[in-house]
This record gives structure tokens, sequence and C-alpha cells, in this order.
């Protein structure tokens, strides 16, 4: 059996015990529930709460906080001197053999098991690493197992081509020798190949005519004039100086 222990450290234990007394009438249980939690100093383990107090907290009448706190008297739950009423309260404190109770379940409960062998604890194996204690052996850093190995598909590939904008062509019958001539004088004034020269001429429908980039070509200042010139180099080779020039007016601009 455990030696008994201050209340502060058995509070826990004590009202576990409490609450599951059987024999315990509700407001018995409620009543010695409120004393302990509100009023019981740690220290001294005495409370002295006057029966109106009790009243008021616990929502009963004096007569039954009475017939409660002789059944925990007689049930061995608390300690009780009774005042005279005049300045003096009637003394409640938890009973000793309560107490005596509470610490021998929270023995049983206690399983600290102390680190240190010579202190009755459990063995640990012996240290065989020459690691520090403050914070483990220093050693250089190893570059190259720092490196990763792991494949890259991206790494191997080829260079990506510039890509290309795809340009819509559309068919336009030689008979719209109008628009055709408008061709043919954009093409000069940027110093490309002719439509022969580009291998724009084909037939559709049993009708000659050319296939190019729109009906009309564009007009100065057209953010699609980059993209028509650049497809009639390709068409008809490197083209002359005229056109790199003209490209680098445009872009500048």
């Amino acid at each position: 059996m455990s030696v008994s222990r201050p209340f502060r450290e058995v509070k826990l234990q004590w009202l576990q015990q409490l609450s599951c007394d059987k024999q315990l009438s509700d407001s018995a249980r409620s009543i010695a529930l409120y004393i302990i939690t509100t009023h019981v100093n740690g220290h001294t383990e005495k409370a002295w709460p006057s029966y109106q107090t009790i009243a008021e907290a616990t929502g009963k009448s004096v007569k039954t906080i009475q017939r409660a706190i002789r059944e925990l008297e007689l049930k061995g739950w608390f300690e009780i001197k009774r005042g005279n009423g005049v300045g003096h309260n009637t003394e409640y404190r938890p009973s000793a053999a309560s107490i005596l109770r509470a610490s021998n379940a929270r023995e049983k409960t206690d399983k600290i098991v102390p680190l240190h062998p010579r202190e009755g604890g459990q063995n640990r194996p012996v240290r065989r690493s020459d690691m520090s204690s403050e914070g483990g052996q220093i050693c250089p850093p190893n570059l190259e197992k720092e490196k990763i190995y792991k494949f890259n598909a991206r790494e191997g590939a080829p260079p990506r081509k510039e890509a290309r904008r795809a340009i819509p062509l559309v068919f336009l019958d030689e008979r719209k020798a109008k628009q055709i001539s408008l061709w043919r004088a954009w093409l000069h004034r940027y110093g490309l190949p002719s439509l022969e020269a580009v291998r724009a001429r084909t037939m559709r429908g049993g009708r000659f005519g050319y296939d190019l980039p729109g009906y009309w070509p564009p007009d100065d200042g057209d953010v699609a004039t980059l993209d028509w010139i650049a497809f009639f180099q390709r068409c008809g080779g490197s083209g002359s100086t005229k056109a790199f020039e003209t490209i680098e007016l445009l872009e500048a601009s």
C-alpha cells in the first residue's frame, strides 16, 4: 500500500472514485464535486462555503444540502467541522481515508521508467558510432553523391526548331486581273520573287489561278505583313537584300 499523497496530486483520482460511488445520491455527488472543484484550497485542503453559497450555485435547497453533507460525512468522503453560524462557516476537508484510496489509484496508474540503469530503469545498448552528442559527426560534403543521375529526356533531346505559324491559303482565279496585279506589285515592292517563281500558280476545278495568303495584299503596317513576306521567301528562296532590309525596318517601327 502506498503512502498518502497531498490531495492536489490525487485530486483527479479522488473525483473519479467519487463519481463512480454508486451508494451516493445524486445530490451528495453534485455538492461534493462543487466543493472540491470550486472551494477546496490546494495547500490547506480545506473549504468553507456557506449553505447559502452552495444553494445558489447548485440550485438546491438548504435542507437538501444539509442531508447531502451528512451523507458525505457518513460515507467517509469528507471530514467536517461545523461552525456556529456567526462568522464561522462549516469546514470541509477530504477525509484521510478517501485521499489514501486516491493515492493507491495514482500509484497503479504511474508507470514512469527511469532512463538511467543505476536508478532502476531499463538498460540501453552501448553507443557504437563515433557520432558526437552535440549534433553528429563532422564530415566534408561529397559533391559526387549530391549529383542527380536521374535520366532527363529533355537533356538529350535535339534542339527544337523554331516554330512557324501556318498561313491558310486562298485560291484566286486568274480572271481577277486587278487583284493579281496588286499582288505582283506588292511582291515587287518588297523585292520578293514573282508569283510564278514562288510556284503559286495552280489549277482548281478546271480553272487556273494562284494560291495566295489572301485575296488582297496587306496594307502598310498590317500585322500580317511580316508573316507573308517570310512565307514568300520560303517558297521562292532567300529573296533579295531589299526584302531583309524591309523586315528589319518594319520590326524597328
